[in-house]
């Protein structure tokens, strides 16, 4: 299994005399796709995790031009290749890539040739303090773009609010009350007219109320013509039990 892979150096400079060593095979996945095509994807293991995407396809431009690169964390036979993920990962792992020349042809030179270019041959790949710094830098959130996220979101919460809004008031009826259904169990809702009428007709019973029973002397008058009113029945009442019983009539057994 050893002897299907051939020994790159990776140098970071070119000239370091201690360097990583990548291990590279034609990839001979049983399923082709768009991004791993059969006869132009190489595959590399021992990737560094210092490595990026931009800087290992530089150093395989050495055999020819490259359509795409993709890290991974472990190898897939997968037709998609997902991109690479740093975030809450180990950052200090080594990877396996997936290297896609734009001709066959330039994968047979590379194992030939056995060479590549240093990965910072473009002097843009960061390492050490400056790597570390940049990535805490662009894990800080823009506070510009963060605020105009959120009026974003609150415009459209405000406009779904009022639009359900508008719908509820649609299913009032001409006689103020809403028709309940299973969104708007539950809630009361009325006409201003209604409302209005009703205030109306409460203040004017509580303004007769508070008429009739205004002074202390006025409740006096009144309790006292009640009781009044009350002999009197209780008379007319006993005069008339007595006629009855002069006409042999009551029969109260």
């Amino acid at each position: 299994m050893a002897n299907e892979f051939t020994v790159l150096p990776l140098k970071f400079e070119e000239g370091d005399t201690h360097f990583h060593q990548l291990f590279v095979k034609k990839n001979t996945a049983k399923t082709s796709s768009t991004k791993k095509p059969a006869g132009r994807t190489l595959y590399a293991v021992n990737v560094p995790p210092y490595v990026t995407a931009a800087s290992l396809g530089l150093a395989f431009s050495a055999a020819g031009a490259i359509e795409r690169v993709s890290l991974q964390e472990k190898p897939s036979s997968k037709k998609s290749v997902p991109e690479q993920k740093t975030a809450g990962k180990d950052h200090f792992q080594f990877k396996v890539a997936y290297v896609v020349f734009r001709d066959e042809n330039d994968i047979k030179k590379l194992l030939k040739k056995r060479q590549i270019n240093p990965l910072n041959a473009d002097q843009q790949l960061l390492t050490g303090i400056e790597k570390w710094s940049k990535s805490y830098q662009e894990r800080i959130p823009d506070p510009v773009a963060m605020q105009a996220e959120i009026d974003l979101y609150m415009a459209t919460y405000d406009k779904a609010v009022e639009k359900k809004k508008l719908e509820e008031s649609r299913q009032t009826q001409d006689d103020g009350w809403t028709t309940v259904t299973k969104k708007n169990s539950g809630v009361f809702s009325q006409k201003q007219s209604v409302v209005k009428k009703l205030e109306k007709k409460l203040d004017s019973d509580r303004s007769t109320k508070e008429l009739r029973n205004f002074y202390t002397f006025q409740i006096r008058e009144s309790k006292k013509n009640e009781i009044i009113s009350l002999r009197k029945k209780y008379d007319r009442d006993l005069k008339k039990m007595e006629q009855m019983k002069k006409t042999k009539r009551f029969k109260p057994y």
